[in-house]
């Protein structure tokens, strides 16, 4: 069987870090090509990952290189109009998160997909850790019953992207919300089985990202600072379930976390740690795994895997562009609602 024929779009961070690497060990893929604007990070990509081709325009690559699938790995600007470009020429498409700006451009996308008959799949990576697996399978058995009430937290004390268009609006469309939040949002929505959402109520802040701060990661251009520090939100679904949801980049907490907690009518299940909690036998009881299979593989091995698999076999991906949109729409109506000061009706 010959190899995927994999390019990538963007090769910044993401690329090098995450899908280059991942890519590069699996057996089935080669990567071919590449394209940045930025000849630098471009030169960089391409040496450090022996890719042969290389191009200013991802348009010229994608006409010329006969490719199999491309991996989008540009600003949130440019997601759909890179992924639609791609699917129109007959390519599949693995967009990193989130998929789009707003749920007008993800509906293009999902309808460039079907019209091309073309899979795309959105990099919400969260679902290949082993605790969102697992957790998956006890769900998925009735263990929890009907979930009616989750819990998401994904907090910063302190940590603010300092490098590339991250606090800019016009460039990435939100802040800690759709770069971080939509991690836990997207695996918290899975677990419960992707519920419709009907009503989000939601309030945002920029306190500590406007001014000289504190910051791990360096300092970022707080003079230019567009978007969200910080997220509370509360979402209804159509199931009768609700959601409460935290999210920062900074924030005066003791500490940063992810947490994904969802409670059933016989039982409840933390995610991070894994911990199943119950009332049996006249007790209240929780029980955590001795040991679940986690052979320390990067959750992002398991993305590059299942979006190779889907381009071999047609079987649907793990995360499908309609689970994407909506978390979209969610992150849409969270800050619309902000910007209102009112729930928003889906």
């Amino acid at each position: 069987m010959s190899k995927v024929r994999i390019g990538m779009i963007g090769t910044g961070g993401i690329a090098r870090n995450r899908h280059m690497p991942c890519f590069s060990k699996h057996s089935d893929v080669a990567i071919v090509a590449a394209a940045d604007l930025s000849a630098e990070t471009l030169k960089q990509a391409g040496e450090q990952f022996n890719i042969p081709a290389l191009y200013s325009d991802y348009k010229e690559m994608i006409a010329k290189e006969q490719l199999d699938g491309v991996v989008v790995c540009t600003p949130n600007k440019f997601h759909a109009p890179a992924t639609i470009d791609a699917l129109n020429a007959g390519i599949h498409v693995l967009c990193e998160k989130p998929m789009a700006l707003d749920p007008a451009e993800g509906r293009a996308m999902i309808a460039a997909a079907k019209q091309n008959n073309k899979i795309l799949t959105i990099g919400f990576h969260y679902r290949h850790r082993p605790q969102v697996k697992a957790a998956k399978k006890i769900i998925d058995v009735g263990e929890l019953g009907h979930v009616y009430m989750v819990r998401v937290n994904a907090l910063r004390r302190r940590g603010i992207p300092s490098w590339g268009s991250f606090v800019h609006k016009h460039m990435q469309g939100g802040g800690a919300m759709i770069d971080f939040g939509v991690h836990t949002l997207d695996s918290a929505l899975y677990l419960m089985g992707n519920p419709k959402p009907t009503e989000v109520t939601a309030s945002i802040s920029q306190h500590l990202g406007t001014k000289p701060n504190v910051n791990p990661w360096g300092q970022w251009n707080y003079q230019e600072f567009t978007v969200e520090d910080q997220v509370a939100a509360f979402i209804r679904f159509e199931n009768g379930a609700s959601m409460l949801l935290e999210c920062s980049w900074a924030l005066n907490v003791p500490e940063s976390k992810e947490t994904i907690s969802l409670s059933g009518t016989t039982a409840g299940l933390d995610v991070f740690p894994l911990k199943v909690n119950k009332a049996q036998y006249d007790m209240l009881t929780s029980w955590s795994p001795d040991w679940m299979p986690d052979d320390g593989i990067e959750p992002g091995i398991g993305q590059a895997a299942d979006f190779v698999q889907a381009i071999q076999t047609g079987i649907s991906p793990n995360a499908t562009a309609e689970q994407a949109l909506q978390v979209t729409d969610i992150v849409d109506a969270i800050y619309r609602s902000a910007e209102a000061g009112r729930a928003i009706t889906l």
